[in-house]
């Protein structure tokens, strides 16, 4: 039995709680301390987790509060844990809760890269004030995050200790008294950008995490740029490589960001990636409230929807398609398209059946109006140069203007024969894939590798090679040598 255990200071990580019951209870050895809180005596107290403790230790750990308040409020599940998809979320939570050690295969934990293992971080301010407040000082876990220099709090930079956060570092429970000096100056940052996002990250990070939410953060981000020069009039297409240029310029001046690839931003938009930095950086950058990236909420109507709302209310009002088309800096082919419900993606009412002496449809006027779109479709999915291309086919661009399925290949041959005469084989898919995200990588002004195009187009090296034939269909003869020497 416990007797004895240190009550949680705000934001402490629960290792720096288990290290002061140890400093404080007289052990004689750390073996002893952790024969009794932990079921495997050879355990490596886990920094920004949990262990599994022994019965007595789970009694004197959660004296104060639920196992469920001790891994939101002194681990790093917040972190990590905040914004993945729901089932895995509960899952990585519920395995926390437990003591279950399959959290870390849920959890997106980034593993240290050249060696260089991570260091429990402190904030020589924040040591002063716990000293002069509690008597001692205490591992925060705001100081733990990945991304952040600067304490949030004192606006001064944090400093690395000795201890490491490596699974081959010798089992210990260091306090922060026995680690940090008495008396160290305070480092005050001068670096406004990186005070910003140390504070806002701090602000996301300590709010409660929203289990029950559904909303994925890449449907959320992409959200939040409708209605701004990254997205078209009508919400349909991104222009991610305006936002990568002007989210480069933005946090130019923040010191050791590696969130700076244009692929990184696609796949935090696709949900690919959940890095709590990387997703705080793009919120922060479109100006969203921490409160509203704590809490997603998707809007009740999509952006494509309300536009398309407004040129059926202005139509029935009188006003012709041109006019519209000027009223909402909208090319004029795609409000008449809109108006006359052949983009077929938003509509007032349900399908009304057709009444006696009504005409049936003229499936080749539909053919001849609806060519147009179907060749500003094709553009669309082979992309400008900026965009990633896609595989032109009849299903991508009936997806694209909302079309039933099969529609086009029953009846409009006009449509249907300007999609085949654009079809391509897989391999010259890919080449054209390659040579768009070859045209990336130059662009960024990084150097050329495999493995930035192989993270730009999730390509393995057998379909890369087969697409080799392919390049200089696609590419300028010297732009097709670098890539046919890529390997």
């Amino acid at each position: 039995m416990i007797a004895y255990f240190p009550t949680a200071y705000p934001d402490e990580l629960l290792y720096s709680q288990l290290a002061r019951y140890y400093t404080k209870s007289g052990y004689l050895a750390y073996t002893f301390a952790a024969e009794e809180l932990f079921l495997s005596k050879t355990a490596r107290p886990d920094m920004d987790f949990i262990n599994h403790y022994t019965p007595a230790a789970v009694q004197a750990i959660t004296r104060n509060m639920s196992m469920e308040a001790v891994i939101e409020k002194h681990t790093m599940f917040p972190c990590y844990g905040r914004f993945l998809p729901r089932e895995r979320r509960q899952k990585a939570f519920q395995a926390l809760v437990s003591m279950m050690g399959n959290y870390h295969n849920l959890l997106p934990i980034p593993q240290s890269k050249n060696g260089k293992a991570r260091c429990l971080r402190y904030c020589t301010a924040c040591a002063a004030n716990d000293r002069e407040q509690y008597g001692e000082a205490y591992w925060h876990r705001i100081h733990q995050l990945i991304g952040i220099h600067v304490c949030p709090v004192h606006w001064c930079y944090l400093m690395d200790s000795s201890l490491m956060i490596s699974g081959k570092a010798t089992p210990s429970l260091k306090t922060t008294e026995e680690i940090i000096p008495q008396s160290e100056s305070c480092v005050s940052a001068d670096n406004e950008i990186e005070i910003r996002v140390a504070v806002y990250m701090a602000e996301v990070f300590q709010a409660d995490v929203d289990m029950e939410s559904c909303v994925t953060v890449g449907e959320f981000l992409h959200s939040k740029m409708a209605y701004t020069k990254y997205r078209s009039v009508r919400g349909e297409q991104r222009n991610i490589a305006l936002f990568h240029e002007d989210f480069k310029e933005y946090y130019m001046a923040l010191s050791k960001n590696k969130f700076t690839e244009l692929w990184q931003i696609q796949k935090v938009l696709t949900n690919d990636r959940v890095n709590f930095y990387e997703i705080c950086l793009m919120a922060m950058f479109l100006d969203i409230k921490a409160d509203k990236l704590v809490h997603m909420e998707l809007p009740k109507k999509s952006q494509q929807q309300l536009f398309d709302g407004k040129v059926y209310s202005l139509h029935e009002q009188g006003l012709k398609y041109p006019i519209i088309a000027k009223m909402l800096s909208a090319p004029y082919e795609v409000v008449k398209a809109i108006g006359e419900r052949r983009y077929g993606a938003y509509h007032k009412s349900s399908k009304i059946p057709l009444k006696s002496g009504m005409k049936p449809n003229n499936w080749g006027q539909i053919d001849e109006a609806t060519l147009p779109l179907v060749k500003d479709a094709i553009h669309q999915l082979q992309g400008n140069g900026t965009t990633r291309p896609k595989k032109v086919t009849t299903f991508a661009v009936e997806k694209i203007l909302h079309l039933s399925s099969k529609k086009i290949s029953l009846h409009l041959p006009k449509c249907l024969a300007e999609i085949e005469r654009h079809e391509e084989s897989q391999e010259q898919y890919w080449a054209r894939e390659v040579v768009w995200a070859i045209r990336q990588v130059e662009d960024s002004a990084a150097t050329l590798t495999w493995r930035k195009v192989r993270d730009l187009t999730n390509m393995r090296r057998s379909d890369f090679e087969a697409c080799l034939p392919y390049i200089p269909d696609y590419a300028e003869s010297e732009l097709a040598e670098k890539i046919l020497n890529l390997l």
